[in-house]
């Protein structure tokens, strides 16, 4: 449900600023390719959004109840984050190419947008990832030690799952919990691997348009 109401919030956004023509009077660098940024931008954050509220609201019970229902459809999670990997990127290189045709203001407005999609889009994976691990502990069998240690802690909430995921989308791991399962240490794998490119493609992104803020 989420996902279907953050794309409804993706398509009014896109919508309601279509008409690049009009838009120009105001902003002269706005293209149709910011514009589609700037609807995915609305996706990601909505999205998140509703996933905080949703960690904010739900108990333990309640988490465990959405993992038996949701589980199966856990491989549609991964598809989803490499293609916000994949999209994030493509469009945040477009975007700095954007700002680098234009100075003042202009600039720093398509150097903005560069910036919020870095920052939306790097929550976004890693909620993504923290939804998947505690999904994927409470679907445990009964008979099954949990894919998951969190030491101290026998039902961890969402936000434990949000401090594992964000500790290795920026470290690589956490000190304090450790995988007991096969299964989901492929997936820690994946998520470390994936986290480091992202990271590194990140910097050099950043690093560039420091560069282009800063020479005359």
């Amino acid at each position: 449900m989420n996902l279907v109401i953050s794309l409804i919030v993706a398509i009014c956004v896109y919508f309601s600023l279509s008409d690049v023509r009009f838009l120009k009077r105001f902003v002269p660098s706005i293209n149709i390719e910011t514009v589609y940024l700037l609807a995915w931008d609305s996706f990601l954050v909505a999205y998140l959004l509703l996933a905080f509220n949703m960690f904010i609201t739900t108990n333990t019970e309640d988490i465990k109840k959405r993992a038996h229902e949701q589980y199966e459809r856990k491989h549609t999670m991964l598809i989803l984050i490499l293609i916000t990997s994949f999209v994030s990127m493509i469009a945040i290189i477009n975007e700095m190419r954007i700002s680098a045709l234009y100075e003042g203001w202009l600039s720093t407005l398509h150097v903005c947008i560069t910036f919020g999609t870095l920052i939306v889009s790097w929550l976004f994976i890693h909620t993504l990832f923290a939804l998947y691990y505690a999904h994927g502990y409470y679907d445990a069998m009964p008979d099954d030690k949990y894919p998951l240690d969190f030491p101290y802690e026998n039902n961890p909430d969402y936000w434990d799952f949000l401090y594992f995921a964000l500790g290795i989308g920026a470290t690589g791991g956490v000190p304090d919990v450790s995988f007991t399962s096969k299964k989901l240490r492929r997936i820690g794998t994946f998520h470390s691997v994936l986290s480091f490119f992202f990271n590194t493609a990140v910097l050099s992104l950043v690093m560039e348009m420091m560069g282009s803020l800063v020479s005359p």
